[in-house]
Order: structure tokens, then C-alpha cells, then sequence
């Protein structure tokens, strides 16, 4: 099986097409939504006791190591969870191509018994976010492969959540029908057929985020650091380097503060938390009806199947003008 992926622009045109067109299927079901919002919270959660955390350590309070803890663990049970949610997102999405308007319990009724499934692909999820620690750290042709790894994985496990939430495969046999699929996959998709569909979008629009806000939370840390909780005070700039000149109203005497920079850091993680977890929501979505379009073509509702083919293909030109239709 061939993987390839796009090139930046590419990637942030299937972003806009597919946020466009999911939406038509989220409108035929609203309980589509209720796994995303299950993995806001729960990435909400994580991520303010990991910074709530950090807080009381800066005012040396004993209690920062409960809620650091707390955040650790919860980041480490994010791999299973969000995959349950996922699994119940592919469900829910299935049940809503075929005809159905199920809810997200009934969903996660259908899903039971994937346990093994579920840690499996947590435990290799856990992995890929090993290899990719890796690969930054490595140059040159390893980190190529680390990197083509990671997008091979993001690619295969997409493939994986319907087989297992529409089929209740195991891996082994998931794995085996993975490879089959191309064999299935009609003529007027199989030039989708193994893309990584927006891979990498989601770090390419947080940078400027976090360039500019990192930027911005500097200048407030210097122009408004005197006024600012000393816990989190740098000092005085003459106390980083002795020869600071005067620049304006930036001096020796000032003081630099790192609260902005500490905000505008975590709002930026806790936004690229979020934005993720709609990223893969979608990709769940697609790539559930992909599945579908080629493994169970007759059990798709009639009137899904019109436009079927251009949103899966990603040709809005094959779009059909109907509103109730994807």
C-alpha cells in the first residue's frame, strides 16, 4: 500500500473542504457531536491541572504535586479514552450514513467488548508519540523515517476505527482487511486511497499563535512587569546581564515578569489541544464513510450516496447543490 501526503497548501484546502462538508452530516445527527465535546472536556480538564499545577509550584504550594500528578496521569489515559470516543464517533457515523439517527449511548453499546481494540491502539499511540519525541531529536534520514512512520501510523489507525467499531475485528484481522481495501476501492477514489489527509495542519496554524503570542507576552512582561505578581517576576534586567543599555523606556531597572508569557502559553496549548481534537474528529468521520463507501456500499441510505463520492474524493466540484446531502 502506497502512502503519500500532500504538500501544505493542499493539506489546509482538505482542511477547509472537509470542515465544510462534515458539518451536512453533523446536521442529519447532532449526536455526532457528542464524542467531540466528551474529548474537549476531558483535554480541558487535563490541561488545567498540568498549568493549575504549575501555578501553586510557583507560589510553593504543597498541593502543585497532586494536581501535576493528576495531569500526568490523565495524559497518559488520553490515549485510551480518546480512542473509546473515536471508536464511538465511527460508530455514530455509520449508523447515521445507513439511515439511522442513533444516540451516543446506543453507540457505545455497539462498541462493547473492544477492550483489547481499545488498548492496542492506545498502546500504539502511545508509541508513535514516542517515535515522534524521537525524530525531533534525530537528523537526516532517521528522522525522515521516524517522521514517515508517525504519518503511516496516523494514516493506518484512521483505517483501523471503523473496521473495528463497524466489523468488531480484531488487529490481526483488521491489519489483513486494511491491505484488501485498496482491491475495493472504487476508480473514482483511488487517487485518495492511502493520502495523509491534513497531516501537519494543525502545528502549521498554531505557529504564528505561538510566535506572535510568545512575542507579545515579552513586551507585556517588560512594559508592565513592575505591576505584576512578584512569584512570577525575572527580576530586574540589570541582574541578567550588567551592560543592558537603555532602550527607550526598557532599561536596567526593568523588570521583566514571565505571567503573560505563562498565559499565552497555556491558552496556546489548551487551543491546540481543542483544535486537535476537531482535526481528528473529522478525519474519523471521512475516513468512517470511506470505509463504508468500499466495505458496505449497500448499506449506505440512498440519500447519502449522491454526493458521496465528491466529499470522499475531496472534489467539491462532484458536490451535489442539495444542502441535505454530503
Amino acid at each position: 500500500m502506497d502512502f503519500t501526503k500532500p504538500d501544505l497548501k493542499a493539506r489546509f484546502a482538505q482542511l477547509g473542504f472537509l470542515v465544510r462538508h462534515t458539518f451536512t452530516i453533523v446536521g442529519r445527527n447532532r449526536a455526532l457531536l457528542g464524542p467531540l465535546i466528551v474529548m474537549w472536556v476531558y483535554a480541558v480538564v487535563m490541561t488545567g491541572l498540568f498549568f493549575a499545577g504549575l501555578v501553586l509550584a510557583v507560589y510553593e504550594n504543597g498541593n502543585s504535586t497532586w494536581f501535576l500528578l493528576g495531569g500526568a496521569v490523565m495524559f497518559i489515559y488520553k490515549f485510551f479514552f480518546y480512542n473509546r470516543a473515536e471508536l464511538t464517533l465511527s460508530r455514530l457515523t455509520y449508523g447515521t450514513a445507513t439511515g439511522g439517527t442513533p444516540t451516543r449511548r446506543e453507540a457505545r453499546r455497539e462498541i462493547t467488548g473492544l477492550g483489547s481494540q481499545v488498548r492496542t491502539l492506545g498502546l500504539l499511540d502511545m508509541a508513535a508519540v514516542w517515535v515522534a519525541s524521537r525524530k525531533n531529536k534525530e537528523g537526516g534520514l532517521m528522522a525522515m523515517l521516524l517522521g514517515g512512520i508517525v504519518e503511516v501510523w496516523d494514516l493506518v489507525n484512521h483505517f483501523l476505527l471503523p473496521a473495528f467499531a463497524i466489523d468488531r475485528l480484531s488487529l490481526g484481522d483488521g491489519v489483513i482487511k486494511m491491505k484488501r481495501l485498496k482491491d475495493h476501492v472504487p476508480e473514482t477514489l483511488a487517487g485518495v486511497f492511502g493520502i495523509d489527509i491534513m497531516g501537519g495542519v494543525i502545528g502549521s496554524l498554531m505557529k504564528p499563535l505561538y510566535v506572535f503570542g510568545g512575542l507579545a507576552g515579552v513586551a507585556l512582561g517588560l512594559f508592565f512587569g513592575g505591576g505584576m505578581p512578584d512569584a512570577f517576576s525575572a527580576g530586574a534586567l540589570s541582574e541578567i546581564s550588567r551592560n543592558m543599555p537603555q532602550l527607550g523606556p526598557i532599561g536596567p531597572d526593568t523588570v521583566f515578569n514571565w505571567l503573560p508569557v505563562f498565559v499565552v502559553v497555556s491558552v496556546s496549548v489548551l487551543l491546540h489541544t481543542l483544535f486537535a481534537r476537531v482535526v481528528t474528529a473529522i478525519k474519523v468521520v471521512y475516513f468512517t464513510l470511506f470505509y463504508t463507501r468500499i466495505m458496505h456500499p449497500e448499506d449506505l441510505a440512498p440519500e447519502m450516496r449522491a454526493g458521496l463520492e465528491g466529499y470522499l474524493d475531496l472534489d467539491a466540484d462532484e458536490m451535489p447543490t442539495a444542502s441535505v446531502s454530503i
